[in-house]
């Protein structure tokens, strides 16, 4: 009996080989097709060259923002209220810091933190949304009746209450936004997941052998994270608002650290009697980075709209 048995499971074996080849190959094709598809929308949309262009230009900053600003963004010097000068590119605010250097070094934290808060939330919501859909039951609807316990409140407020609760550390300013922005991609991927879960490649996955969680991470999740990659670009603009809007009204990031939402804040009673430039250049600052990947996102959802 062994000896008849060995053929077949080799031959066995050689099949789900080359299934698995085979998804493996389908899953490749796809991102090939869908980076051309992004490509050629930016080559094509002057639009979506901007906010291309924005994107990168601030993600710059990010990184090598302090290390090339013409005066220290923390310490104050006796020159305030300037106007926009050759020395001063954007002015002085009420304390004397230079705006433009500080508002080269604000998306330090202002990018870093929507990022970081984004991308757990995608990893974080992805995750439960294909639990929830893939794995139905009494979780899965506990999942999704959370999830609208979470959405029915006012989100900024939510995130002021917690923050002012738990601190005004970075890190619980990226949890907070990562928790808010996670029923978005919990419904995506739920959504898209429920969609799958039935298609042709789900069932050569199981006549591979495999079962239940392994089915849903490596073949469903890669196919149902479309929608949620060309959420994540937009997520990252209100992610930014959430974080200057903290800042703002006094509850995220603190003074003297360059942040846009509390440069607004410091310098919006200089309006009303002409000093316009320190909450001016740090807003417009942060509008162009929103619009930015708000650009990126609309053509990462046209992909998508090909895609299906």
């Amino acid at each position: 009996m062994t000896e008849m048995g060995g053929p077949n499971i080799a031959a066995e074996r050689e099949l789900d080989t080359q299934i698995t080849a085979g998804l493996h190959e389908e899953a490749l094709v796809r991102a090939v097709t869908m980076r051309a598809h992004f490509v050629s929308i930016i080559k094509g949309s002057l639009l979506a060259k901007i906010g291309a262009f924005f994107v990168f230009g601030f993600v710059t900053l990010a990184i090598i923002g302090p290390y090339v600003v013409p005066f220290n963004t923390t310490s104050a010097t006796s020159d305030v209220n300037l106007a926009p000068s050759g020395t001063h590119w954007f002015g002085t605010d009420a304390s004397g810091f230079d705006i433009f250097s500080r508002v080269l070094a604000a998306p330090r934290i202002d990018v870093t933190i929507a990022v970081v808060a984004t991308l757990l939330s995608l990893i974080i919501g992805s995750l439960i949304g294909l639990l929830a859909s893939f794995f139905r039951g009494f979780a899965g609807e506990l999942v999704m009746r959370t999830s609208d316990t979470v959405q029915a409140f006012p989100l900024f407020v939510l995130a002021i209450v917690v923050v002012v609760g738990f601190g005004r550390s970075y890190i619980v300013i990226v949890i907070v936004i990562a928790l808010l922005n996670v029923p978005i991609y919990l419904r995506l991927i739920r959504a898209e997941v429920l969609s799958l879960r039935e298609r042709t490649f789900v069932e050569a996955a199981r006549a591979t052998g495999d079962r239940g969680a392994s089915i849903a991470i490596r073949h469903v999740l890669p196919n149902a994270m479309t929608p949620g990659f060309a959420q994540a670009s937009i997520t990252f603009g209100y992610s930014i608002i959430i974080t200057a809007g903290l800042s703002f009204i006094g509850a995220g990031v603190q003074p003297p650290t360059p942040e846009w939402g509390s440069m607004i804040a410091a310098g919006k009673d200089g309006i009303i009697i002409g000093q316009w430039w320190p909450s001016v250049f740090p807003g417009l600052a942060m509008s162009l980075c929103v619009f930015g990947f708000a650009v990126v996102g609309e053509a990462l959802q046209d992909i998508f709209l090909r895609r299906t």
